[in-house]
């Protein structure tokens, strides 16, 4: 690089200095004598004409001349592009950034947000928010890195052991399970092959599928390999049936996941090649699972009880409460292009709260960090529930509107109390408000197009099904007949929330009658007060307290935002969609008097509604365990195991208690057996 020289005089006497020079003899300027040497005469100097170089230009002002500006090109020219385009990013998530990539030389050099978000319209017009922008995450940024990485797949690859058992024509046992070493997951050898190859073996893999459980034959094989009988009967003898077509992480962009669900419906042709007598009506291609239905990574409530997937809050809404409580929600690393929305939030004054079994990255974005013990965040939901209402702090209002709470429930059976059961000639109200009900003729006709149904479309057969409830009205001290049209602003009457009632019924008889906010009450009262949920969860009393206060301080400015986690022996922590009429069943049960999640008659949904005022609540998750996953989780968790022990005692079949307990003990009691100290 050029060296320019600094004019300066001193009396006309001091030569032009280099500004390296000039630096150089800067550095010792600590001491006189140096000072003294930067003003020597020009005699020991050398000049730039004597060192062989190009005479020095003199510059009067840097700021206003430069001589030669090339090498800005360097700096200007880095992001220089030949050309870009734009593409959906959903590397493994399913947030599907809008991207643009930029091209040198026909190679991606740069990745950048397309800033396109605001101009987006919906089907009435509205337009977007530019705030949505600019939409990217780090993953995004660096999506060139995976493109050309030198680890990325370029060929086809197959497992050696799968290869080997393909190559020796697919042997099966008589239960039709693969004669193969499958226990060399994870160490065997992979091989590359050709594209025609990999294509083959596939073609091939997926007819010696559906040949294998195909007919009569293959049902019989599947119940002997312990698949659950309805799921064999659901076949109807199809062996596609069996091939279950599924979208990857990876393969979960828009345009990728519904072509499983395209080569899915074409595997009916192989059905037909298979089943050669059947009809036309009978033919059909394989199952396509959603994640919900397949691994259940997302609430699977949300597609049984509206049809769509994630129905949530949208992430901007953060800003718009008081108090958002994280529950088990990594937001900074699962949803990074949004994760601005908290920050965004707290700018607006918003408290967080993050409830997790570990401190993770987005707890340093919290005002309040809560860590528990692995697999007990609804056990402490439940006693900042029980705090809340033994306190009188829930909002009477949101939980007679927004829960089934005030409904009665049968002492005798545990049901809730149907109308039909208390009125005579009663018929079931005619549903308006949020659903349209038809025929199976009127589903089997073309769907409406996407967004413009309005309502959700229920079979009629549902409706009988669902039935209406009955609540106890204070004002006329009696029961009356409600429906699921009448929820929110269109309830009508005063429901008394506590209280067990005498109620006659169409045959004469009468039955005990109870609010599920009284059974729930009882239940919180009697398992879940501030010290043993302290010990169950392994945090402070104070933790329950605090968050308990808290939202009653922001009644319909809370908003609580659950993640799906993984109990801490790894398996799938299941969600189930709270169903009318459901009962305390087996895994509920079981559930409930160890991890402190009970089954859908308590409604746990119910208390996390009362608690905000808002219907800003996920369902409610308990897992369905087998008896040997009961006992690891009493073994490792000595407190539950003592909470267990001691209900049963306070509580037996023959003895008093609430109708919950006597249910749940008696169910554990059963599945556990004398695995339960006595």
């Amino acid at each position: 690089m050029t060296e320019y020289r600094l004019e300066a005089s001193l009396h006309g006497a001091m030569p032009d200095l280099s500004r390296r020079e000039l630096l150089k003899r800067a550095v010792a300027l600590g001491s006189g004598a140096a000072l003294a040497e930067l003003f020597l005469p020009a005699q020991f100097l050398s000049s730039a004409s004597a060192q062989g170089v190009a005479q020095a230009i003199a510059i009067a002002n840097p700021l206003a001349q430069m001589p030669d500006r090339g090498w800005e090109r360097i700096y200007r020219d880095q992001f220089a592009e030949d050309d870009s385009f734009v593409f959906t990013c959903a590397p493994n998530d399913t947030h599907n950034c809008l991207l643009r990539a930029h091209t040198k030389n026909g190679v991606i050099v740069r990745i950048s947000p397309t800033y396109g978000y605001g101009k987006a319209r919906d089907l009435y017009g509205n337009q977007a928010s530019h705030r949505w922008d600019p939409r990217i995450c780090q993953k995004g940024l660096i999506l060139g890195r995976r493109i050309y990485g030198d680890r990325r797949v370029k060929a086809p690859m197959i497992r050696k052991g799968f290869k080997e058992w393909v190559d020796s024509g697919f042997p099966r046992r008589g239960d039709g399970t693969p004669r193969s070493d499958t226990s060399k997951r994870g160490y065997d050898e992979w091989l590359q092959i050709g594209w025609d190859e990999a294509l083959s073996i596939a073609a091939w893999t997926l007819r010696n599928v559906a040949e294998t459980y195909n007919g009569e034959d293959g049902a019989e094989k599947l119940l002997e390999q312990g698949y659950e009988p309805a799921m064999v009967e659901a076949m109807h003898g199809a062996g596609v049936q069996a091939i279950k077509m599924r979208g990857g992480m990876p393969l979960l962009g828009i345009g990728r996941v519904f072509g499983f669900y395209r080569f899915a419906n074409m595997l009916a042709l192989l059905d037909r090649k298979l089943r050669p007598d059947a009809s036309d009506d009978e033919i059909v291609g394989s199952r396509a699972f959603d994640n919900y239905a397949w691994h259940t990574d997302l609430p699977p409530g949300h597609p049984m009880v509206t049809g769509s997937q994630t129905v949530d809050f949208d992430l901007f809404a953060a800003e718009h409460a008081k108090l958002l409580v994280l529950i088990g929600m990594n937001w900074i690393c699962t949803k990074m292009p949004d994760g601005h929305w908290i920050g965004d939030a707290r700018l607006h004054g918003t408290r967080v709260v993050v409830i997790s079994a570990d401190y993770m990255p987005t707890a340093n974005k919290a005002d309040e960090i809560v860590i528990l013990r692995p697999g007990t965040d609804t056990a402490f939901l439940l006693g900042v529930a029980r705090e809340l209402i033994s306190k009188g702090m829930y909002d009477r209002e949101a939980v007679i509107q927004r829960t089934d709470l005030p409904l009665l429930v049968r002492v005798d059976t545990g049901e809730r109390l149907a109308a039909g059961d208390v009125f005579p000639g009663y018929r079931n109200a005619r549903l308006e408000n949020y659903v349209t009900l038809k025929t199976e003729e009127e589903l089997a006709a073309p769907p409406a197009p996407p967004f413009t149904a309005g309502k959700q479309v229920v079979p009629t057969e549902l409706r009988d099904e669902w039935g209406d409830y009955v609540f106890w009205d204070r004002e006329t001290d009696e029961p009356v007949a409600v429906s699921r049209d009448e929820v929110g602003a269109r309830f009508a009457g005063d429901p008394a929330l506590n209280g067990t009632f005498d109620v006659k019924l169409v045959d004469g008889t009468t039955v005990k009658a109870r609010t599920a906010f009284s059974l729930l009450s009882e239940y919180l009262d009697e398992n879940f007060d501030v010290q043993t949920t302290s010990e169950v969860c392994n945090v402070d009393p104070q933790a329950v307290r605090s968050l308990a206060r808290q939202l009653a301080e922001n009644k319909g400015n809370a908003l609580l935002a659950a993640g799906l986690a993984l109990p801490g022996d790894g398996t799938v922590d299941r969600r189930e969609p709270v169903r009318p009429g459901a009962r305390l069943d087996e895994a509920g049960a079981r559930e409930a008097l160890l991890q402190g999640r009970v089954g859908a008659l308590l409604e746990l949904r119910g208390a996390a509604a009362a608690l905000t005022g808002r219907d800003h609540h996920r369902e409610d998750a308990y897992a369905n365990p087998d008896e040997a996953h009961l006992v690891r989780q009493l073994e490792l968790a000595p407190r539950q195991r003592e909470v267990v022990v001691r209900r049963r005692e306070e509580h037996t079949a023959e003895a008093g208690g609430g109708l919950l307990q006597r249910v749940a003990l008696d169910e554990l009691v059963r599945v556990l057996g004398p695995r339960l100290p006595s």
